[in-house]
């Protein structure tokens, strides 16, 4: 997050409609017609168009970081730690055998890294299934290694035991709402800025956030896909260390 900048803390209630506009908002109703309760909120806020504040001379050069929650010394982890990461960032190791370690960091990174980068997930949460996780993961990955493998016990829906998908006849089953399609991370930089939709109301999000439909730079792919490669290897000792992540050459692009 960036810290808005000094003089932006200093707006009166007017100067801030003057600038983001007044707040739409509408009154909570419920299906029945009664009345919401007291632990419902009477009226919604919609949030502030992007294009409104994303402007340079409203925030701060300074980058705020939050939310350690999940931290510990690496040396001394809690024995009783339970992973609490998003299951889209969660690592093989941490779902598997929960527990992580620099290593799982990396995974996250490259996943944060493509988020960013793109505009999207590089793992679709939006079902929020540790399975469809899996299922999107070892499409852009390929198969998982033993054991791990043999414990996913939904794989035979959407896999062949080399972990290539089956065809989509073979998909097609009661209890399957997505086939498995095979793509890879190259696939998935190289459709970033393909299916942008314009945000609503405005041809643009302001002149911090790239314009719709911008593609990646051919180099940058696959300088990218390199990257990504090296840090979502599937067993943690296989990733490339924090050093060589940042002496990447994508990070001199």
């Amino acid at each position: 997050m960036f810290d808005l900048s000094p003089h932006v803390l200093e707006w009166s209630d007017t100067e801030v409609y003057l600038h983001l506009g007044h707040p739409e908002m509408e009154e909570v109703r419920t299906h029945d017609g009664q009345p919401p309760g007291l632990h419902v909120p009477a009226i919604l806020v919609a949030p502030i168009r992007n294009f409104k504040y994303l402007d340079a001379s409203l925030l701060h050069e300074k980058i705020t970081v939050c939310d350690f929650g999940q931290s510990y010394l690496a040396a001394s982890p809690p024995p009783s730690y339970e992973p609490g990461t998003l299951l889209n960032y969660q690592s093989p190791e941490g779902r598997f055998e929960g527990h992580v370690g620099f290593e799982a960091d990396i995974w996250l990174l490259a996943c944060a890294i493509f988020e960013i980068r793109a505009g999207f997930p590089l793992f679709e949460p939006i079902l929020g299934s540790d399975v469809d996780i899996l299922r999107q993961t070892i499409e852009t990955l390929g198969r998982l290694p033993d054991p791990w493998w043999g414990t996913f016990e939904h794989r035979s829906l959407w896999f062949e035991e080399d972990g290539q998908p089956k065809t989509e006849q073979d998909q097609e089953r009661p209890g399957v709402l997505l086939t498995a399609h095979a793509t890879s991370i190259r696939t998935k930089l190289l459709s970033i800025g393909v299916q942008d939709a314009l945000p609503f109301g405005h041809d643009d999000d302001g002149p911090m956030m790239e314009k719709h439909g911008m593609r990646l730079p051919g180099v940058e792919v696959e300088l990218l896909t390199d990257l990504l490669g090296k840090m979502l290897r599937y067993r943690p000792e296989e990733r490339i260390s924090i050093q060589d992540v940042i002496r990447h050459p994508w990070f001199m692009l």
